[in-house]
């Protein structure tokens, strides 16, 4: 009787389990190996130091145990990462840095992807633009430019870049049409304002700070909703009836397709991350990013809003084509 007793008992364990839902296991189970980070551009590279800082922080805090490797994808203008995570979809095991070219790339190259394809996870901060000027120059304000009788010259990096469609959309508010500039990289383009090659420049904050900070450049205007900690002195477009909000920004995205119970984890991870003391003191101040965090749905939003932004800039540019 007794083995007869232990037989069904048993039997109505194994139903019981045979009951619990298979989410729940799964929950319990992911991560089952180590998560990869994946940068889509090469070391030392923007995605590749958001990412290894991420790595780093969730460690040491003990956001995650999983192991974490930072693998670089670069070609392509991130096209090559962005292949590399969709040939992983369903697979919530990677993780992948997303910057304005997640929305650029695909606009301008027939990769066969877009921002659609993949899983959002969260926004963690943006670069705004600031419209910079050498402070012993003529322009001393954003009245002082809307009032200028020349054309005048702005610098930024590269032609369709989120500092050219700032630009024109700030001559298109003013009345006006700037000469843009498009220089290769950030130290090109704060070289040109020294010398007096360009009148103005639009830039995120990281390349022009000390000198702003040492007065031989000014910020006349910023392109964020609402001025910011880092330069609490300087207005907003807004402020100056420019409507103009339009920033880099600096997110993770995952593999489209995978179950809920991977991009909770990976939701929850990155969520904390951004909540760490450390990771705004390693990562974020000083990169000169300011803090904007999103979770999935709402950067979702964002980023479908962003792609019609650069779809409409970019085609009025004449960069793409309908």
């Amino acid at each position: 009787m007794a083995t007869l007793g232990r037989a069904i008992m048993g039997l109505c364990l194994a139903g019981s389990m045979a009951l619990v839902p298979v989410g729940s296991v799964m929950a319990q189970d992911f991560p089952g190996r180590g998560i990869e980070f994946v940068a889509g551009y090469g070391p030392g590279g923007g995605h590749d130091t958001l990412l290894r800082s991420m790595a780093k922080v969730i460690q040491s805090e003990g956001i995650s145990d999983a192991a974490i490797n930072v693998v670089n994808k670069p070609g392509g203008s991130s096209s090559v990462a962005m292949g590399y995570l969709n040939s992983h979809r369903g697979d919530a095991h990677y993780l992948m840095a997303a910057t304005s070219s997640f929305i650029t790339t695909p606009l301008m190259s027939n990769i066969g992807l877009d921002y659609s394809d993949f899983t959002p996870i969260a926004r963690l901060g943006i670069d705004p633009e600031l419209l910079v000027v050498n402070a012993s120059g003529p322009y001393q304000s954003l009245e002082d430019i809307a009032n200028a009788e020349k054309t005048l010259n702005v610098g930024g990096t590269g032609t369709g870049s989120i500092e050219q469609i700032v630009a024109v959309q700030l001559g298109e508010a003013m009345g006006k049409t700037f000469n843009y500039i498009p220089f290769q990289g950030d130290g090109n383009v704060t070289s040109a304002l020294l010398s007096g090659q360009v009148d103005f420049v639009i830039t995120n904050p990281g390349p022009v700070k000390d000198f702003i900070a040492s007065k031989r450049f000014a910020a006349l205007g910023i392109s964020t909703g609402e001025r910011v900690d880092l330069f609490p002195d300087v207005p907003t477009f807004k402020e100056n009836n420019y409507d103009i909000e339009l920033s880099l920004f600096r997110g993770v995205v995952a593999a489209g397709d995978i179950n809920e119970e991977g991009k909770d984890y990976l939701v929850s991870m990155v969520k904390k991350l951004s909540q760490s003391p450390e990771w705004k003191t390693s990562y974020m101040e000083p990169n000169s990013v300011v803090p904007d965090f999103l979770g999935p749905e709402d950067f979702e939003n964002y980023l479908e809003k962003m792609n019609g932004v650069y779809k409409k800039s970019l085609t009025d540019l004449g960069i793409i084509k309908q």
